[in-house]
């Protein structure tokens, strides 16, 4: 989910595209999650395990692999009243496509907590929806981190930065090779428009001043250039509060600074 922290949750029936219906199949093993049989994919279909009636969301974390069976039986049944009549735990049942959860390189912990919300949401103990939705998500993640142990002691460790920044630290750290990385994607997770790119697709042999840096020339969105250029004003002063030296090199944000000058932002 490439626009995690500005998502608009989708409601109501939409086409399920036959690469994600696939990936989903993949992931459970093109297994029935309630019956629990294996089958080709022509006899399945993927259900929505808090129906849409019931405000379920029209996305990955809601949709589960099931025979046409076991769809059919549960229709718009709320889900832990059908799971409860198949003697099925809600905590069996997998989560698909959320950034945290999907995250291996995060601690188990961590990625429990966050599970943990979507028990919730399916068991009836936590209602999510509308197109704030994913907001409402990443706010109970917020909440029930700052109760844990990690989350008080990141408090500790970081009490200037802003909760919706500080929690991303765990995350940051899975991407981070240097300490300059580090710095800076701490100042991207300072706003909603650039904690987005926070996610997976940074975590290749580039530094992350080279991705964002491409990112930033080539996008057209123009709230996003201006908070680009704004976290990186940030992490250079940040580094000279440190006396940490700027790094070498087209590792540098320098040519940022230079056209925003020039008023070509």
């Amino acid at each position: 989910m490439f626009d995690r922290f500005t998502h608009e949750t989708k409601m109501g029936r939409g086409n399920i595209s036959k690469s994600l219906r696939h990936d989903v199949y993949e992931r459970d093993d093109h297994t029935c999650q309630y019956c629990q049989r294996r089958m080709p994919e022509s006899e399945l279909s993927i259900d929505h395990l808090v129906p849409l009636s019931l405000g379920g969301l029209d996305e990955k974390t809601n949709y589960v692999t099931c025979c046409r069976a076991c769809n059919g039986r549960k229709s718009n049944i709320p889900l832990p009243e059908f799971l409860a009549r198949l003697n099925i735990p809600v905590e069996r049942l997998p989560v698909h496509g959320d950034p945290v959860i999907d995250n291996e390189a995060l601690p188990i912990e961590i990625r429990i907590i966050r599970r943990r919300i979507f028990d919730s949401i399916r068991g009836g103990d936590l209602t999510v929806s509308g197109k704030q939705a994913q907001k409402k998500i990443e706010k109970e993640y917020r909440r029930s981190f700052w109760e844990t142990p990690a989350g008080q002691r990141l408090e500790g460790e970081f009490p200037l930065l802003p909760g919706h920044a500080r929690v991303m630290i765990p995350e940051i750290k899975t991407l981070a090779s240097s300490v300059y990385d580090f710095l800076f994607l701490v100042e991207l997770a300072k706003s909603a428009n650039t904690r987005n790119l926070i996610n997976s697709s940074l975590g290749s042999t580039d530094s992350v001043h080279e991705q964002v840096l491409a990112i930033r020339n080539r996008s057209t969105d123009q709230a996003l250039v201006k908070r680009i250029d704004q976290a990186f004003t940030r992490y250079e002063r940040e580094l000279r509060r440190r006396n940490i030296a700027m790094p070498k090199a087209n590792n540098t944000p320098e040519p940022i600074v230079a056209k925003r000058a020039e008023g070509s932002v």
